[in-house]
C-alpha cells in the first residue's frame, strides 16, 4: 500500500461551534484509521490566526502542540474534542507547506480552493439552510452561499456531506455539476467520550449547583435552534404537570450574529412564561463538563428547524452516553443512527411537551449506564476513518 499524506484545513471549521465539532469528529476517526492505511494526517491553520509575536516566528510553517495552544471559542472546542491530535501546523504559504509535508490530498475543505489548486481536494458543504429558511438570510447572503457552493461542487474532486438530505439537495440545486462529481456521505463521525466520564458527573453537577433533574439543550442561541419553542414546550409540560421536578438548562453562545436582539427576546420569553426559577443558561462550558451535563440529564432536547446532518447540538454524545434524545422531526435528525430518540413536530410545542411526558418520571441517573463501551466507540471510529480514507485515496491511486 502506497503511503500518502492527508491535510485538513481548520480555519473555516473553527469559525463556528458546529464546524469545530465536525472537524474534531473527522480528525478522531482519521487518526484511528491512519496507521492501518499508511496515511499521515496534518491539520493546518493560517498563521494569520496567531498572535503577532508568535506569527513573526513562522517562516514556512510552525507546529504548535495542541496542549500548549492558547485558544478559546470554537478553536478551543476543536482542540478539546480531538485529544489525540498532537499539534496544529500554522502556515504562511499553503501550497509550499503542502509540498514540504508531501501532502497528496486535501480535506473535506469548507473553503473553495479553486479548480487550479496544485493538489486534489474535496469540498464539504454543510447544508442548504438559506434555501429552506430564506428569511434568516439577506438576498446578498443567499446569492453568496449559492455561488460558493456551486464553485465547491465544480472545482473539487468530490464533495462530502453529512446527510442523505444534503446529498439530495446538491443534485436538486446544482444538477449539472453534481452529475460529474462524486457526492460522498461522511460516515458517522463519532465524538470521543472519555472513559470514566459518567463517574465524575456528580462533581460537575455539584459545581453548577444542580441538584434537581433537568432537561438539557446544548444549542447556540441561533434563531433556527428554536430556544423560544423549547421554553414554550417546557412551560406547557409544567402546566400539565405542575409538580414536575424538572428544570431546563441551556449551554452555548448567547447571541445570533444575524439578529443580535434574539438573545434578549429569549430572556423576555423566559419571564413571560414565568420560568425564571426553572431555567438556567450556563453559557459556554468546557467540553468535559458539557459531556458530564449530558450524561446527567433526564433528556437532551434538540429542537432545530434545520440541520445539515444528524447528531447536532450534542445528540451523538447523548446517544453514546445513554441519555434519551428529544428531537425535532426534520429529515437529517431522522438519520441519527444511535440512541433512544423521541420525535416531536418542530412546529408544534405541544408535541414537545408530550415527548417530555412520555419519558416518565425522572429516573435515578446513577443507575443508567452508557450503551457503548469505549472499545465499541473506537471500533466505529476506525470504520468511519477507513471509509473516508478510501474515498480520499481513490483520487491518487
Amino acid at each position: 500500500m502506497k503511503p500518502f499524506g492527508i491535510a485538513l484545513l481548520a480555519d473555516w471549521y473553527c469559525g463556528w461551534m458546529g464546524g469545530a465539532n465536525i472537524l474534531a469528529g473527522i480528525v478522531n476517526c482519521l487518526l484511528k484509521a491512519a496507521p492501518a492505511q499508511e496515511a499521515r494526517l496534518y491539520v493546518l491553520m493560517d498563521a494569520a490566526n496567531l498572535p503577532e509575536a508568535i506569527r513573526e516566528q513562522v517562516v514556512d510553517f510552525l507546529p504548535i502542540p495542541t496542549d500548549a495552544l492558547s485558544a478559546e471559542g470554537p478553536l478551543r472546542c476543536f482542540v478539546d474534542a480531538a485529544p489525540a491530535l498532537p499539534n496544529l501546523l500554522f502556515y504562511r504559504d499553503l501550497p509550499a507547506t503542502l509540498e514540504a509535508l508531501r501532502v497528496d490530498v486535501i480535506g473535506p475543505s469548507g473553503q473553495d480552493l479553486g479548480a487550479a489548486f496544485p493538489r486534489p481536494w474535496f469540498a464539504y458543504i454543510p447544508d442548504f439552510q438559506h434555501q429552506y429558511l430564506p428569511h434568516y438570510f439577506s438576498q446578498a447572503e443567499r446569492m453568496a452561499r449559492d455561488r460558493e457552493f456551486r464553485a465547491k461542487v465544480e472545482n473539487a474532486a468530490g464533495v462530502f456531506v453529512n446527510s442523505a438530505t444534503v446529498a439530495s439537495d446538491i443534485a436538486r440545486f446544482f444538477p449539472g455539476a453534481a452529475r460529474t462529481k462524486r457526492v460522498l456521505r461522511l460516515p458517522a463521525v463519532l465524538p470521543d467520550v472519555t472513559a470514566g466520564l459518567v463517574d465524575r458527573r456528580a462533581d460537575t453537577l455539584a459545581r453548577y449547583g444542580q441538584s434537581r433533574p433537568y432537561l438539557l439543550s446544548c444549542s447556540q442561541r441561533w434563531m433556527h435552534k428554536q430556544h423560544e419553542f423549547v421554553l414554550t414546550g417546557f412551560a406547557e409540560h409544567l402546566r400539565t404537570y405542575p409538580d414536575s421536578p424538572l428544570e431546563l438548562l441551556f449551554t452555548g453562545e448567547r447571541e445570533d450574529h444575524r439578529d443580535p436582539s434574539y438573545g434578549h427576546a429569549v430572556e423576555q420569553h423566559v419571564d413571560t412564561l414565568g420560568l425564571r426559577g426553572r431555567v438556567r443558561h450556563l453559557g459556554m462550558v468546557p467540553r468535559e463538563e458539557q459531556l458530564q451535563l449530558i450524561a446527567g440529564a433526564h433528556a437532551l432536547v434538540q429542537a432545530s428547524l434545520f440541520e445539515g446532518g444528524p447528531g447536532a447540538s450534542g445528540a451523538f454524545e447523548a446517544a453514546l452516553l445513554g441519555t434519551p434524545i428529544l428531537a425535532s422531526d426534520i429529515e437529517p435528525n431522522r438519520e441519527l443512527p444511535y440512541g433512544r430518540t423521541l420525535w416531536f413536530d418542530a412546529q408544534n410545542s405541544w408535541t414537545l411537551a408530550r415527548a417530555i411526558q412520555s419519558l416518565g418520571a425522572p429516573e435515578v441517573q446513577a443507575s443508567r449506564e452508557p450503551p457503548f463501551a469505549a472499545e465499541d466507540i473506537a471500533f466505529l471510529q476506525v470504520a468511519s476513518g477507513l471509509s473516508t480514507i478510501a474515498a480520499l485515496r481513490a483520487v491518487i491511486d
